[in-house]
């Protein structure tokens, strides 16, 4: 993957980092000087935000710390994780070459906490994006035989994660981390070595990489809550290709562990969709102790070792819900004349100019790719995305919503409003908009295949849509979003603007044919509502008061592993599955309470020609959903 010339996208190579790419000369320095700078905003954001807050409250020590919701106002004082204003984010690209180093490539910032900082899990390492020119001749190498890599050190190579803790990473900040096309290689006589510490909570990605060595120890190490997907992966030379010990769904596809020594994947309580993973003559999984894990096997070559105890295992072969088609894979055009920015026709990031007809004007020029810019959007209309636009790339850009969105007189940002045969993209969104949220982001109002692609609206609704029928698909591609029941729970208020109870619905699909992989909604009335479609969900997470999925008018759904954290159930509904004339079928579920008080003891409400049942499953506070089946209203 290659962008024109951006603001966002730092060679590596060039000032003020000048790392080396011939393989002679040590770059550790310059890398961690390049991670450094990418989170150093957040520092400065943090104090500017606990300035503010100090000021706005008069019980601000009191109830600092209080709350563990993102962006909740409590008393007046907000309990968050995020600084107010997001600093821009970075891609750090490394053109071919190799990149040698001697010790952990990770950030170095010690006081990089969140606001919430009497917590463990407090740093902010967010957006972490390392994108090599290409696979093959992009490589990180550790040099031969290097100090603190000795067998037993457990000690990584690259590290989206500054240390470690009793507790595993301490962050569970780390959304949107991102390692794609290139190779991470151990070296000789770094018996101790980790290729790659990865984390990224509620969604990230590892894709088209290789891990290499000459008898390390684990190829890719992920845990704590990292979640989100890892594509077209090469993994050769160690003992474990993989260790993890998490229970988020976390999908793996295209993974070649065949050439290591003891297995493919070394695990305990995790949540794993495995697709194409091959093994060889290794097991492909190795288990560990394990109470509540989950694992979905798509082909036949995956193998096991170790007692299950706990754990549960799920095969393609039993014809579980599977979905009967990929999601499409974008393809830009190579030629840069046909990309163009919004700031190129006069929008600006600062929050303030309103950019809306600029935004438009871009969106109008005939150009297939559309990219942002950096900084944060004030868009105050709606925005018609045209036809010949096939891939908006937000570069993780920041929005702010004008009033007219807030309200509700405008209804999205993103309007899908012509129909195409060409398939389109939105990819790279992180919108925070400040804590204010309340806005629909996209509307799908044409004929028209869409793919979401590392889409995090953050405080907004997600997608609703209003055409219907064949000829409208839409896909999800590793998304989060973390709305709220109420505004005054989890936005900021602004001047002028009073928060009212938010009935927002962060995904609503209507007559709809639906594909996910990796699908994240948290905290609303209704976190998912199938009104007459058919979705297939591979890799499921939501968190907070809610009903999980509301099924009406005959909707199909299927989840193949998928996660509910229940906790503060505010809202009328005292059930977390409503299905309505409809059907529901799902593989793998872990459902858990973080309080004793268990609310949500009505696990199902089930309408049948008007007539309701409530399932009462739940006597416990952690509890495997095995495999479960509501087919038109009736339990089977």
């Amino acid at each position: 993957m290659k962008y024109p010339e951006h603001k966002i996208v730092i060679d590596v190579t060039k000032a003020p980092y000048n790392a080396d790419n011939t393989g002679k000369i040590d770059c550790t320095a310059a890398l961690r000087k390049a991670i450094d700078d990418c989170l150093s905003g957040y520092v400065t954001g943090f104090e500017k935000t606990r300035e503010k807050l100090r000021k706005e409250s008069n019980n601000f020590t009191e109830n600092y710390y209080l709350g563990r919701e993102i962006g909740r106002v409590i008393n007046g004082v907000m309990t968050v994780t995020f600084p107010e204003h997001l600093p821009p984010s970075r891609i750090l690209y490394f053109p071919e070459g190799t990149y040698l180093v001697s010790d952990t490539v990770t950030y170095t910032i010690e006081n990089l906490n969140t606001l919430q900082q009497v917590n463990y899990i407090c740093e902010m390492c967010r957006n972490i994006h390392i994108l090599g020119e290409s696979r093959e001749n992009t490589v990180i190498k550790l040099a031969d035989n290097s100090k603190g890599f000795e067998k037993g050190a457990q000690k990584p190579v690259l590290s989206f994660n500054r240390v470690k803790s009793d507790y595993g990473p301490t962050t569970n900040s780390a959304m949107l981390n991102k390692l794609e096309s290139i190779t991470v290689d151990c070296g000789k006589g770094n018996e101790g070595a980790v290729g790659v510490m990865y984390v990224s909570s509620n969604l990230g990605r590892i894709e088209n990489i290789s891990v290499r060595s000459e008898g390390s120890y684990i190829g890719i190490e992920y845990d704590y809550d990292s979640e989100g997907c890892m594509y077209n992966i090469d993994i050769s030379g160690f003992e474990y290709g993989m260790w993890t010990d998490i229970t988020a769904p976390m999908i793996l596809d295209k993974i070649d562990l065949s050439n290591n020594k003891i297995a493919g994947i070394n695990t305990r309580d995790a949540a794993l969709i495995l697709k194409d993973v091959y093994s060889g003559d290794i097991p492909t999984l190795i288990f560990r102790e394990g109470v509540f894990g989950r694992y979905y096997f798509e082909n036949e070559n995956i193998t096991y070792e170790g007692e299950l105890k706990g754990n549960r295992v799920y095969y393609e072969t039993e014809k579980l819900l599977v979905a009967d088609e990929p999601i499409p894979k974008n393809v830009r055009s190579k030629d840069f004349s046909d990309w163009v920015c919004v700031d190129d026709f006069g929008a600006k990031g600062d929050g303030i100019t309103d950019s809306t007809k600029a935004i438009q004007a871009a969106m109008n020029s005939g150009k297939s790719v559309i990219l942002f810019g950096e900084g944060e959007y004030l868009i105050t209309k709606k925005i018609n995305i045209p036809k010949t636009v096939q891939t908006v790339d937000f570069m993780y850009c920041d929005f702010v919503a004008g009033i007219s969105l807030i309200t509700g007189e405008i209804d999205c940002a993103f309007d899908i409003n012509e129909e195409s045969e060409n398939t389109l993209f939105f990819e790279n969104l992180f919108t925070h908009e400040g804590f204010y949220g309340y806005f629909r982001c996209f509307k799908h109002s044409a004929k028209r295949n869409i793919v979401f692609r590392d889409v995090l609206p953050y405080f907004a609704s997600m997608y609703f849509n209003t055409i219907e029928g064949s000829g409208s698909k839409v896909y999800f591609d590793n998304c989060f979003l973390t709305t709220s029941s109420y505004t005054q729970d989890n936005c900021l208020p602004r001047i002028g603007y009073k928060p009212v109870f938010c009935k927002m619905i962060p995904l609503e699909f209507h007559g709809q044919k639906v594909i996910a992989h990796s699908l994240n909604p948290e905290r609303a009335e209704v976190e998912l509502l199938n009104d007459n479609s058919e979705i297939f969900i591979s890799g499921y997470k939501t968190e907070g008061p809610g009903v999980v999925i509301k099924s009406i008018n005959g909707g199909k759904t299927r989840l193949t592993i998928f996660n509910c954290g229940i906790w503060d159930n505010h809202i009328e509904s005292n059930s977390i599955f409503e299905i309505t004339d409809s059907s529901l079928e799902f593989a793998g579920g872990l459902i858990f309470w973080y309080n004793d008080d268990k609310k949500n003891n009505n696990a199902f409400k089930i309408i049948k020609n008007n007539e309701e049942e409530n399932l009462n499953l739940f006597d416990c506070s952690d509890l495997v959903m095995d495999r479960f089946r509501i087919i038109d209203g009736k339990k089977i």
